[in-house]
């Protein structure tokens, strides 16, 4: 199965450990982060929709290499295959 999954991980959302074991245990091949990790502080344009339009988990969200690094040093489900992409 060619199936990833996609996450903004946030200190309230699941840990990359646990989502990393738990998605190769249900045969997913590969974990999507966010990157949006810095948001000005003023915006110079605004968004159609408002201020609402940037919701609390883009200014939550975790550093993607530290997701990812962490993720893919989680101890892995299955160790007969290597992981495809992590």
């Amino acid at each position: 199965m060619e199936i990833g999954a996609a996450i903004f991980f946030t200190d309230y959302s699941m840990a990359p450990t646990e989502l990393a074991v738990a998605l190769e245990e249900r045969g997913f091949d590969s974990l999507w982060v966010a990157e949006h990790s810095h948001i000005p502080v003023t915006r110079r344009f605004s968004h159609p929709l408002g201020d609402a339009a940037l919701t609390k988990e883009y200014y939550d969200v975790m550093d993607p290499f530290v997701t990812l690094s962490a993720a893919a040093a989680s101890p892995r489900a299955s160790s007969s295959a290597p992981p495809s992409v992590w």
